[in-house]
């Protein structure tokens, strides 16, 4: 046998051959003999051994290829690129190699077939985990522009529509998600673009369109005739080298495939109350219970999951929301979606069309008893807290009578399966007031009407009258610092060199004074709340108060604490200016019939805000007295040598840990568990996930860090105006409440996001800035109930600031703007630090 058979080129690869050559190849071999602009290559075949992948540098093929050419050389598995198995990123490519490193760049694409999410891949799609892998070898084209096409809309699944990603260089960076395309709708009867986004593309010409409309419609006219060629929709990877199109991929693709991967997750509500990686036990149980009270408060408002998949899901040890299923409540509901899609910090993803409330179909009569019945429960929001009130009061009293030590495993785990069964309908109460659009958006609408900023008109309103339980553990915190301040004993002891965390050492110290009683009061009313309070696997204020006396020590540093109840009358002017500018624009008519509708949607609006707080709190509390029965059966998991420490129990599933005390899961198989779900936090910490993505994005993210590329213009951020104002200073940047040592007074916080944790921040804080985050966000409510400027969604904020740069922050425009970055050498070394 010659040591070069089971090589092909592309232009004599016979149909025989196919099933040896794999899906990517055998595509390519057939566009190109049909006359479509393929690269030219050779395809080594899965059959070839050793010895021919050795010689293949003496093939035919490369006497008319010149010595210098470099390649791509990518795999082609043989059941990758079919209908239902795309095998999209998980094979390798190889790119730019040169002739005498062909060998090695085939070999680890065989490879790659026998990979640990290859073969996650075929037992997820039922195929054998041993797959069969052909190589794709073609000469290297020299792209200025690369992408994807879909000959469908992979979102909408729209048939008469074209959508392209284009970015500057290789396409490679694109298909793993490691830039921000530009993007293109066209419609195929016409070649009329509908719609295009400019993407941050990380590149000196980022704000530049990768292609012109000219090209947009020259490469649409080349994907759809290899539409038409396969007489299916595809799904095409191309490249520009400056004078041509070239295709170097084509895939079928079905609209319900497409739909599936295309669906939109968003981070945002959750990445402000979850921690990046939840413990395995509380994210298992908050997609569970999120998932169940969606689907019982929404009802036949929700599309069924097989068609636009879960409301909640867990990808790489993090949560989303699905928005592709609020999507289709906006057009069930007749509702504009970019007053959602505001209300949850995502207006820059904000498309033409989401400013159109559809308009009501069929699917709206149909869903016309369960709209009623939301509608409902809104019109009786005073009733339904009340009745939480109520409720709350009754089940805290009862759970803290019980003492966990003196309960056997079976009686505490029937109390806490109680809750978890009694959980959704307490979550559709924090989901209710977490509906605040449904006040919001009669107020845009009357806004726009009269052309008068929304922001300002409520964000005022919103900082006035009842404090969120959140805003006030801020101003109690501040009294609390102020009675410290005030008792010489507590000042000594919180300013000397002692540790925070030592709760023993402080009640020693300071026994009998007025601190003390009044330090006892404020962990009565906050001790449930914590770091990342939402996960049961995190230590409470009641057991680690450090970041709180950490607060009070900064406080006491700077000298005089100023009360911030000072602000309150001037936070009550703005409120009544910002009326009285509102109603300035009004007709007399308009004053009559429009003005009163406002003014109790905007109280309501506030009203929402108060009672989210209230009933998310209340949420904590319970998790609070249920963590220490959690406790209890951790230790005693330890005791057991079922586990070897505490935190072990976390990574437990709440199914793992029920079906063990009732003894239907040997005890010895938890250490396996554990050891698992560590090995996999693990792999996937150093993963950075996007706040809004598409399904299609997490094939990468395994293996990529998943950022999109951050602006070239370093010196200005923009975001989203939260609460009003404008300050100047230096930033100190925390990624971690474990970091709440580094804040300096009157320094501007720039954050990930924040949970209520980080309330004792807000109070050294004179400005803040997050990434994450909308007007229902926590930064935002106690930002504006608390006096500061703050803005929210500023992408990349933690990277593109470091501790120690000074910036203005307008609150009012949502820009800030780098003023200088002092030391550079400091800069960073504070950064570092941080």
């Amino acid at each position: 046998m010659s040591v070069i058979s089971n090589i092909a080129r592309l232009d004599d690869l016979l149909p025989e051959e196919t099933s040896r050559a794999g899906g990517k190849a055998s595509n390519c071999a057939r566009l190109k003999q049909a006359g479509f602009p393929v690269p030219d290559g050779i395809v080594v075949l899965s059959t070839a051994v050793d010895e021919n992948i050795a010689a293949i540098g003496r093939h035919r093929w490369f006497l008319g290829v010149p010595g210098d050419e470099r390649f791509a050389v990518r795999s082609s598995g043989i059941d990758e690129d079919g209908a239902g198995e795309s095998f999209a990123g998980i094979h390798e490519t190889r790119l730019n190699v040169a002739r005498a490193d062909l060998a090695n760049a085939i070999d680890i694409c065989r490879r790659s077939a026998g990979s640990a999410q290859a073969r996650e891949y075929r037992r997820a799609k039922g195929l054998s985990e041993t797959g069969q892998m052909g190589v794709l070898v073609q000469r290297m084209v020299p792209a200025t522009v690369a992408g994807v096409v879909f000959t469908v809309n992979p979102v909408t699944g729209a048939t008469d529509e074209v959508v392209i990603n284009a970015s500057w260089g290789l396409g490679e960076a694109l298909v793993s998600g490691r830039v921000d395309p530009d993007e293109f709708v066209i419609a195929k009867a016409t070649s009329e673009i509908r719609w295009r986004r400019i993407g941050e593309k990380g590149t000196d010409q980022a704000i530049d369109a990768a292609l012109t409309d000219d090209q947009v419609r020259e490469l649409t006219a080349l994907v759809l005739e290899v539409e038409r060629h396969y007489g299916a929709p595809q799904d095409v990877e191309w490249c520009y080298d400056g004078a041509r199109f070239w295709i170097v991929q084509s895939r079928p693709v079905t609209t319900a495939v497409a739909a599936v991967d295309e669906i939109e997750w968003t981070r945002a509500n959750l990445a402000e109350v979850l921690p990046d990686l939840t413990s395995p036990q509380a994210l298992d149980a908050f997609e569970k219970l999120l998932e169940t009270a969606e689907r019982q408060s929404l009802g036949s408002l929700a599309a069924p999951a097989e068609q636009l998949g879960p409301f909640v899901k867990t990808f790489y040890g993090r949560m989303y929301f699905n928005l592709s299923q609020l999507r289709h409540v906006c057009r069930i509901t007749a509702t504009a979606p970019a007053t959602m899609l505001k209300s949850m910090g995502h207006a820059e993803s904000i498309h033409p069309d989401d400013e159109i409330a559809p308009r009501p179909s069929v699917r709206t009569l149909r869903a016309l008893p369960a709209l009623a019945r939301v509608v409902w429960r809104h019109m009786r929001a005073s009733k339904v807290i009340a009745r939480h009130d109520a409720r709350t009061r009754s089940y805290l009293k009862r759970l803290r009578g019980i003492d966990p030590r003196s309960r056997t495993d079976s009686e505490l785990w029937a109390e806490i399966d109680r809750w978890s069964s009694s959980g959704p309908e307490f979550m559709q109460t924090v989901l209710l007031f977490g509906g605040v659009v449904f006040h919001e958006a009669p107020v845009w609408k009357a806004c726009a009407k009269v052309g008068f900023s929304f922001e300002r008109l409520v964000y005022p309103q919103l900082a006035v009258g009842e404090r969120s339980v959140s805003a006030q553990q801020a101003f109690d915190l501040i009294a609390l610092a102020r009675a410290a301040q005030r008792e010489p004993a507590a000042t000594a002891y919180l300013l000397g060199d002692v540790d925070l965390g030592d709760v023993a050492q402080l009640r020693r110290r300071l026994a009998g004074t007025a601190f003390l009683r009044e330090f006892d009061a404020f962990i009565d009313d906050y001790g449930h709340r914590g770091r990342y309070e939402s996960d049961w696997a995190l230590p409470r204020y009641r057991e680690d108060p450090s970041a709180l006396l950490q607060s009070i020590r900064m406080h006491l540093q700077q000298g005089a604490i100023e009360d911030p109840n000072t602000e309150t009358a001037r936070k009550e002017r703005e409120a009544e200016e910002a009326w009285a500018a509102f109603e300035a624009r009004l007709s007399p008519w308009q004053k009559c019939t429009l003005l009163p509708r406002v003014r109790r949607s905007v109280a309501m609006i506030k009203r929402y805000y108060v009672w989210r707080e209230r009933v998310r709190s209340d949420l904590v509390r319970v998790l609070s007295i249920l963590r220490e029965w959690h406790l209890v059966l951790a230790d005693r998991f330890v005791e057991r040598d079922w586990l070897d420490a505490r935190d072990d129990y976390f990574m437990l599933h709440l199914d793992e840990v029920a079906s063990t005390i009732r003894g239907e899961r040997p005890p010895h198989t938890l250490r396996s568990i554990v050891a698992e779900r560590v090995a996999e936090r693990t792999r996937v910490a150093g993963l950075r996930m996007p706040l809004l993505m598409h399904a299609s994005r997490l094939r990468s993210l395994i293996r990529t860090s998943g950022v999109s590329a951050i602006t070239t213009n370093e010196n200005e951020l923009r975001g989203q105006p939260v609460s009003s104002g404008c300050v100047e200073g230096e930033v100190v940047v925390v990624r971690d409440p474990g970091d709440f040592r580094h804040m300096r007074h009157g320094a501007i916080l720039v954050a990930p996001a924040t949970d209520p944790s980080w309330t004792p921040l807000f109070t050294l804080a004179a400005g803040v800035i997050v990434e994450v985050g909308g007007v229902l966000s926590h930064a935002s409510t106690i930002a504006r109930e608390y006096g500061l400027p703050a803005i929210a969604n500023v992408r990349h904020a933690t990277r593109r600031l470091r501790t120690g740069d000074r910036v203005r922050l307008d609150a009012n425009t949502g820009v800030v703007t780098k003023l200088n970055t002092g030391d550079a050498a400091e800069s960073a070394r504070l950064s570092a630090v941080v």
